[in-house]
């Protein structure tokens, strides 16, 4: 029985996705900003990525049994829209529409409240058998925090807190106040890094006043407040001269800021706290699991783990809206009787792409490459080890924010200029940290903490002996945000920086996206060749194919 799980409608929704099931395991997930090359891939239904699930799978739209839509769009439309008397044939025609997946028959549909789809996705991912769930986001259809239990495969909704209590509001306010606009938290969560807070910070998620409002009046509403807080001043832009373009172009000045975003920081995580020891309190579990947008904020995460009372934490790799697709298709399997356990490596779900492939298209566009039938990962370890930057294309594509060795910009990360080299070449702001993957093996002699994320979703801490090694991975205050890669997930990448440690010493490669600017990740073998020549990257590995510039 297959099931096809979606995050997407035309009005008031981001991150979309589809994920596609069978008999309880998952086969394909993908997010459409992947396919239409825009991030977020704002109100839009997943179309390329419904496509690509179905092609993965070998199956025609009659053969998908169910579709499972992480909104209640009713709702939705209530707030975003304007929709009045929604049929399930509507929904279902928006979503999964006639005219591009032509069928006999229509799926049944199957719609959960959003942060019941958020709190699926990360238990059902986490592995434990009891824990008690957090979702923390912006908002779903009228609440902005879920507390949950997860027990047995079967989950309990507990509490939950209004949009009043928004802590995703709340820091995208922050983040609007500092210059750095929306969908900018990661930045923000960066910048706090440079900061100092000493004092107090406001408790947010018991604020509410009686008094229902709209997302945007919150925003708004936090906005003023860090205007009254810290001043009217304008986040004024100063000039910096770009040698590549030859001009000069505005930088915002967002190091003056790293005060406020200290501020905002240490609101989040004291909020976090409170939020944490509240599931404890309701479900009597030790261990917690992590979803919504705030999920993200790695920092804000280390420290709940750091906690007397937590026993072990679990973040869902698409702890952003895309992963509600992941989640509405995993609980309407489970309801339908399929034992739902999704595996370590189910964040690597996306679109693969064959040798015969790239070939052809390295060819159609005369390129020159190299091929390695063995002995790729020597070649690619003498590059990084001269201080050659570049990009790693191979396997499947990575579901969720994070590149994680399979679409991935690699350096070796010993030297300081690296950090600044790779974010001119990415068009990153200077302040803005770079982070390592690490193999299991040698994670006691790169960082000091025993628990870290496989999907960089829990800050760490440089452990003194790596420092000197380390440089273009540690940040301002000692920190990293680690990918701690396991040999049985990822064996090729695994493979990788073992041979880098054994060539170097080094026990971690540098890791960012492979995106340049404010494009998503690359998805297709033809998204990453722009990339690599549109870029001053210095070479580009396509599965067993190497291009040098």
């Amino acid at each position: 029985m297959y099931v096809l799980g979606i995050n997407g409608w035309d009005k008031g929704v981001h991150d979309t996705s589809a994920s596609l099931f069978y008999q309880g395991k998952l086969l394909a997930a993908a997010e459409e900003e992947r396919f239409v090359r825009r991030k977020k891939a704002f109100d839009t239904v997943p179309v390329h990525s419904i496509s690509y699930c179905l092609h993965e799978a070998g199956i025609t739209a009659d053969e998908v049994d169910y579709i499972a839509l992480g909104w209640d769009v009713e709702k939705l439309e209530m707030e975003y829209g304007g929709k009045q008397g929604l049929t399930s044939k509507d929904i279902m025609h928006c979503v999964f529409p006639k005219n591009m997946f032509p069928r006999k028959k229509d799926p049944a549909l199957q719609m959960y409240p959003h942060h019941q789809a958020h709190a699926a996705g990360a238990y059902y991912s986490s592995g434990f058998d009891d824990a008690g769930i957090l979702v923390v986001d912006g908002s779903g259809e009228e609440e902005s925090v879920t507390i949950a239990k997860g027990e047995k495969g079967k989950i309990d909704y507990l509490e939950v807190y209004p949009l009043e209590c928004s802590l995703g509001i709340f820091y995208e306010g922050l983040s609007k106040y500092i210059g750095l606009g929306r969908f900018r938290e990661g930045k923000t969560m960066g910048l706090s890094s440079y900061g100092v807070w000493e004092g107090d910070v406001p408790l947010i998620v018991n604020k509410h006043d009686g008094y229902r409002r709209t997302y945007n009046q919150i925003l708004k509403d936090w906005v003023l407040y860090f205007y009254k807080k810290f001043g009217e001043k304008v986040n004024s832009a100063h000039y910096v001269y770009d040698h590549k373009e030859a001009k000069l172009y505005d930088q915002l000045d967002a190091l003056s800021y790293k005060h406020v975003a200290a501020f905002g920081q240490k609101a989040l995580e004291e909020n976090l706290i409170y939020l944490a020891k509240r599931a404890i309190e309701l479900t009597g579990c030790s261990r917690l699991c992590i979803s919504g947008g705030v999920g993200l904020n790695c920092v804000g995460n280390r420290k709940l783990l750091d906690l007397e009372e937590v026993k072990d934490i679990f973040i869902q790799p698409a702890a952003s809206d895309a992963g509600v697709s992941l989640g509405a298709g995993a609980l309407l399997s489970k309801e339908l009787g399929f034992d739902v356990k999704l595996s370590k490596d189910h964040v690597y779900s996306g679109p693969a792409f064959s040798d015969g492939e790239i070939k052809d298209l390295l060819e159609r566009y005369k390129i020159k490459y190299e091929f390695f039938e063995n002995g790729i990962n020597e070649a690619a370890v003498q590059l990084l080890k001269k201080g050659s930057v570049g990009a790693r294309f191979a396997g499947r594509m990575e579901f969720g924010p994070r590149a994680l060795g399979n679409r991935s910009i690699l350096a070796n990360p010993q030297s300081k200029t690296m950090l600044q080299r790779v974010n001119y070449i990415k068009e990153r702001e200077q302040w803005r940290p770079l982070a390592p993957s690490i193999n299991a093996e040698n994670q006691t002699m790169a960082i000091n903490e025993e628990t870290a994320s496989p999907y960089m979703l829990l800050n760490a801490t440089i452990h003194e002996s790596s420092l000197e090694v380390l440089q273009a991975v540690t940040h301002i205050d000692g920190s990293t945000r680690p990918q701690i890669v396991d040999k049985g997930v990822n064996s090729s990448y695994w493979e990788l920086i073992q041979c880098f440690y054994e060539e170097t010493g080094i026990p971690a490669v540098l890791n960012t996206s492979f995106n340049i600017g404010n494009e998503p990740i690359v998805c297709s073998p033809k998204d990453a060749i722009r990339s690599f020549f549109c870029s001053e990257l210095d070479f580009l590995f396509l599965n067993h194919f190497l291009i040098k510039k």
